[in-house]
């Protein structure tokens, strides 16, 4: 038995070196892992470019063994699809750039936890699952602190999907409607963007809001409309407006110096309705992303994951 089974592993190992592959087979950067799951709801990847994207509310998972919400005041409706527009912008960039993001979703519905709230008001103050909301956020505290080993800045996206009329994008900087209304008002220390400015003497406050250079500039140039940019600067007095939240705040505040980013609330409409909005979206998303970056800081995308 010992010797036929000999036999078998010899034949085994002939094959495998006899075997070569059509194409040489070339192993991953070791800091790139597929997408893991720290718990029953939370998910993360690491990437290799300096772009973490968070997606605090695509979750649906409604388990009963964790209770509702029920403390007053707060929101509870689901961003549909953003889990899925999220993995599809994470395709397009392996695919055209061969380079990933890192990536933290949660999956858990937002009746349960809210992942864009400070803990007490996220989970109610149910502390069963308040180890579900620190694998979510020390998540995004330990990619911040690995992109800055390499990259001089990281730039942190929290992912969200409105409801609203418009079919448009809304780019939360921490900057009010109003303010985007009479920009002599915005004071750069309270924006999401102000540890880059700081980082960039060279940019303007509305280097990121109005000019060609701006982000919803550069996706409004691709067809995907947005406020604010050069082509919308600000909604109307009737128009609702999110203007970014809790992780916009955490992550781009002082605590977190070389970090600057903004919140993208994306209409459903020709973004999040079908696969081919998501992956047309996820093409302009990162093609601006890395306009982005050319024309307003140091890094080049082309140096990304090298």
């Amino acid at each position: 038995m010992k010797n036929a089974l000999l036999v078998s592993l010899v034949f085994f190992m002939a094959l495998l070196v006899n075997c070569k592959p059509d194409k040489p087979f070339i192993e991953p950067p070791k800091d790139i892992v597929t997408k893991k799951k720290l718990d029953f709801y939370t998910e993360v990847q690491y990437g290799n470019m300096p772009l973490i994207i968070s997606v605090p509310h695509g979750g649906t998972d409604d388990p009963s063994s964790i209770s509702d919400r029920t403390c007053p005041n707060i929101t509870t409706v689901t961003d549909s699809r953003t889990i899925e527009l999220a993995n599809a912008i994470d395709s397009v960039c392996k695919a055209d750039y061969a380079i990933q993001p890192y990536l933290v979703i949660s999956y858990l519905k937002r009746t349960k936890l809210d992942q864009n709230r400070e803990i007490n008001e996220a989970t109610c103050s149910n502390s069963s699952i308040a180890s579900i909301w620190n694998n979510y956020h020390l998540s995004i505290d330990s990619f911040i602190t690995k992109i800055l080993l390499k990259y001089p800045q990281a730039l942190f996206v929290d992912l969200h999907g409105h409801g609203h009329t418009k079919q448009r994008l809304e780019l939360g900087y921490l900057v009010s409607d109003s303010e985007l209304r009479n920009p002599s008002s915005i004071l750069p220390s309270s924006t999401s963007y102000y540890n880059m400015l700081l980082q960039n003497p060279f940019l303007s406050n509305n280097q990121f809001l109005t000019t060609p250079n701006a982000f919803g500039t550069l996706m409004a140039n691709k067809n995907f409309p947005c406020v604010p940019s050069a082509q919308d600067p600000a909604p109307l007095l009737s128009d609702p407006y999110f203007d970014g939240g809790y992780n916009t705040q955490r992550y781009t505040s002082s605590v977190y110096p070389k970090v600057y980013g903004w919140q993208i609330e994306s209409n459903f409409i020709g973004v999040r309705d079908n696969q081919t909005s998501r992956v047309n979206f996820a093409k302009a998303f990162l093609q601006s992303i890395m306009e982005f970056y050319s024309r307003n800081t140091s890094m080049q995308p082309s140096t990304f994951g090298k």
